[in-house]
This record gives structure tokens, C-alpha cells and sequence, in this order.
């Protein structure tokens, strides 16, 4: 990990799990956990035509520092946390250590939708 391309101020969400009072059925509310800065570096962009119509999602490794609030072996990151960066939501697939501690790993997948 170079410092020099951790360019990029992503905000990390954690998610609380509750239940709707109505239907009783689960649901996750998202809060900001804070900002980092990360490098981003995309491997792997697909496109696919489902339910009538053009989905796109992108791959995304991301480089930061290690954390304890994102520590993998403590939180089971991939549930209960996720990435906005430039208004798009990174679903987090696999988050892994880098070296003793020194950083983390996270592979996400890209929402198509970008929030305001």
C-alpha cells in the first residue's frame, strides 16, 4: 500500500439489523461509521441484460489503513458494512487483512444506482 494513492475519501456506512414493525420482515438501516481515505483499484466490469432490462455492476478492489471498526476478524465487515463513494454504493463481497495489520483489503460490487 502506497500512501500517496490512497486518493480517494470514501465514506464507510455500518448497517443495524431490525425488523419492520408492519410486515415483521428484516431490514438493515445504514448509518455513516466515518470517512477514509482509500486507493481504488477496478478489475473487472461486467454488463448483462435481466429482468427486461440493462443491469451493469462493477468490481472494485479498495486499499485502506487498518481499522479497528473494520477489523474482518472482529466484524463481519461483508454484513454490516458498505462504501459510498461519488454517491454509488459499494457493497462489500470480502474484506481481508494486508500484511500484520498494516491495511485491509475490500472487494466490492458497485451499485448501478447513484444516490443525490
Amino acid at each position: 500500500m502506497t500512501i500517496g494513492h490512497m486518493d480517494r475519501l470514501v465514506t464507510i456506512e455500518q448497517g443495524v439489523a431490525s425488523r419492520d414493525a408492519t410486515s415483521k420482515a428484516p431490514t438493515m438501516t445504514w448509518t455513516t461509521l466515518g470517512t477514509a481515505y482509500m486507493e481504488a483499484k477496478p478489475f473487472r466490469g461486467r454488463e448483462r441484460f435481466a429482468a427486461n432490462q440493462l443491469s451493469a455492476a462493477g468490481d472494485t478492489v479498495w486499499h485502506t489503513h487498518h481499522r479497528e471498526d473494520m477489523d474482518p476478524e472482529a466484524i463481519d465487515v461483508p454484513k454490516y458494512r458498505r462504501l459510498v463513494y461519488r454517491g454509488r454504493t459499494h457493497e462489500i463481497v470480502s474484506a481481508v487483512h494486508v500484511g500484520m495489520r498494516d491495511g485491509l483489503e475490500l472487494v466490492t460490487i458497485a451499485s448501478q444506482r447513484v444516490t443525490s
